[in-house]
């Protein structure tokens, strides 16, 4: 599954769900804003991913947590394939809205500051796990971490996190401060360990507190490798980087009305 809830810092309650017409086939998991597409009428579609073209899209603004007409059908994981569990499929037949009624699915509002959401983080695709760095070069200081094989394409000083896999230093996190051609990563506070040939490690776009968050086109999980050129303004309360391809992120929403940089509905 893609985006769940977790509770919310408002403390006991359920969450708030809406029932809305869809505009398009959709899974349960994904991201949704404004059904805005000319002539589909739908209520919500499945989210854009942050992009410069602000005025072709809206933030997120809940998740799919449920399907209620009887088109529901649920469809197998396929490894490194996005979009499976239930699913609503949309049709403007008569016939079949006779029978079934329209697509229709049940949102989880995120409340900006107040829901939580757990979300899994994969590379660029959903079931794609993040790439693991097995170190190349000691480090006796436990700043550096080197791995020409197997490149971290994407990633942003000060906005992505180091974990320690296997070695002296398992179990620690660290904030990447500098991506030298891909290959090394660069904490500034050490790991209490010397690094050593054989460690391994995983990195991933997002940091405690306030972040970032990026998403790809099938809007069902966090993208790990990205720049953070665009994307939500979020704060995240748990990044959990331990086991390879279940990786995850607890965060809240940090507003509605605009997003990161130049995805932001005031400054295009």
């Amino acid at each position: 599954m893609g985006f769940s809830y977790a509770g919310n810092l408002g403390g006991a309650g359920a969450p708030v769900v809406r029932r809305f017409l869809t505009s398009e086939t959709c899974y349960v998991g994904q991201l949704v804003m404004p059904g805005i597409t000319a002539g589909t009428g739908g209520h919500i579609q499945i989210a854009d991913p942050p992009t410069l073209l602000k005025e072709d899209v809206l933030n997120p603004f809940g998740f799919i947590s449920g399907i209620v007409d009887a088109s529901r059908t649920y469809v197998a994981a396929v490894s490194g394939t996005a979009n499976y569990g239930d699913r609503t499929t949309y049709t403007t037949t008569q016939a079949t809205v006779k029978a079934n009624g329209p697509s229709e699915v049940e949102v989880t509002l995120i409340i900006p500051g107040i829901t939580l959401v757990r979300a899994p983080i994969y590379n660029a695709a959903y079931g794609t796990a993040l790439t693991v760095q097995t170190n190349t070069s000691a480090s006796s200081g436990g700043v550096t971490i080197t791995d020409a094989s197997n490149l971290v394409t994407d990633i942003e000083d000060d906005y992505a996190t180091a974990y320690c896999r296997t070695g002296a230093n398992r179990g620690i996190y660290r904030i990447v401060t500098t991506s030298t051609s891909t290959s090394v990563n660069t904490v500034t506070v050490p790991f209490p360990n010397a690094i050593a040939v054989g460690d391994t490690f995983v990195i991933s776009s997002g940091v405690l507190g306030y972040g970032i968050l990026d998403f790809p086109a099938s809007a069902d999980c966090i993208d790990g490798n990205n720049s953070m050129a665009h994307g939500l303004e979020v704060y995240y309360h748990d990044i959990n980087l331990e086991e390879s391809g279940k990786e995850y992120a607890i965060f809240t929403l940090l507003n509605w009305g605009h997003g990161h940089g130049t995805y932001d509905a005031i400054s295009t």
